[in-house]
C-alpha cells in the first residue's frame, strides 16, 4: 500500500494496522501533476508495479457562488476534478506496462443530484463522473478498470465543516455513513469493476432515477433541504 497526503502530519494520522511495516507513506499534492508522476516513479522503483489508483482527495467549499472567492473556487476544481484527472493521466502508463488494473474515483451523490451552495463542489463530482466514465470507455480492451464510487453523506471532517453552515442543510438529508461503508465499496469496485456504486444503494437509487427528470428533482429539492434543516438543527444541538 501506498499513502499520500499533503503533509506529514497528516500521513502520521493514517493507522495502516498489520501493514504498516510493507507501507510507503509519500507527500503529495494531488493538484500537481509533476508530483503524482513522482508519486508513481517511487511507487514503481519501491514495489515493482502498480494495480490500484483510489483517488479520494476532496475540498469543499460552502456559500452562493457570487460571494465565493476565486480561490475557493479555484481549489476546489484543483483538488476534486483536476487531481484525479493527474492521478489517471500518471497511472495509466504503469498499469498498461504491468498488464491492466483498477482506478476508483470516489465522487458523491452530489455528482447526481444539485447540491445548492455548494455547486462548484456539486460540479466538480458530475464532472469526475464524466471523466471516470469517459476513461472506463477509453480503456476499453486495456485490462484497466475504471469505477466511480458515488456516496452519500459520509462522517469525515468535510461533514462537520458542513455542519457550520445552514446553507449546506441537502447534506444531512439522510443520515452520515461511517468511512468504512465507503472503503468496502471501494473494494467492491477494485475486485469485481462495475461502472459505478452509488453507497448507500438505497439512496443512490432513487436519486439516479431523479436525475433523469431534472425538473421534478428539483422540485423535489426544498424538501430533502427542509428533511436536511431539521436533522441538521438536532445535530448542532447534540452535545460534541
Amino acid at each position: 500500500v501506498v499513502v499520500t497526503g499533503r503533509d506529514a502530519a497528516s500521513l502520521a494520522r493514517v493507522d495502516l494496522g498489520p501493514g504498516e511495516a510493507r507501507a510507503l507513506r509519500l507527500r503529495l499534492d494531488v493538484g500537481d501533476p509533476v508530483a503524482w508522476e513522482e508519486v508513481v516513479r517511487r511507487a514503481l522503483a519501491e514495489r515493482g508495479r502498480l494495480d490500484v489508483l483510489v483517488n479520494v482527495a476532496g475540498s469543499l467549499e460552502v456559500g452562493p457562488l457570487e460571494a465565493m472567492p476565486v480561490s475557493d473556487v479555484e481549489r476546489q476544481v484543483r483538488a476534486n476534478l483536476l487531481g484525479a484527472a493527474f492521478g489517471c493521466r500518471a497511472a495509466i502508463p504503469a498499469m498498461r506496462a504491468g498488464g491492466g488494473g483498477a482506478i476508483v474515483n470516489v465522487a458523491s451523490l452530489g455528482g447526481i443530484v444539485p447540491m445548492p451552495f455548494e455547486s462548484i463542489y456539486c460540479a466538480t463530482k458530475y464532472a469526475l463522473r464524466g471523466l471516470s466514465f469517459a476513461l472506463r470507455a477509453e480503456l476499453a480492451g486495456s485490462g484497466i478498470r475504471v469505477t466511480v464510487v458515488s456516496p452519500d453523506s459520509v462522517e469525515t471532517p468535510q461533514l462537520r465543516h458542513e455542519l457550520g453552515h445552514e446553507q449546506a442543510s441537502l447534506s444531512f438529508a439522510s443520515a452520515a455513513m461511517p468511512p468504512e461503508a465507503v472503503a468496502r465499496a471501494v473494494l467492491r469496485a477494485v475486485r469485481r469493476g462495475p461502472a459505478e456504486i452509488r453507497v448507500p444503494a438505497a439512496t443512490g437509487l432513487p436519486a439516479r432515477l431523479l436525475a433523469a427528470f431534472p425538473a421534478l428533482l428539483l422540485r423535489v429539492l426544498p424538501l430533502l433541504r427542509w428533511m436536511g434543516a431539521r436533522r441538521l438543527s438536532r445535530l448542532r444541538g447534540a452535545p460534541p
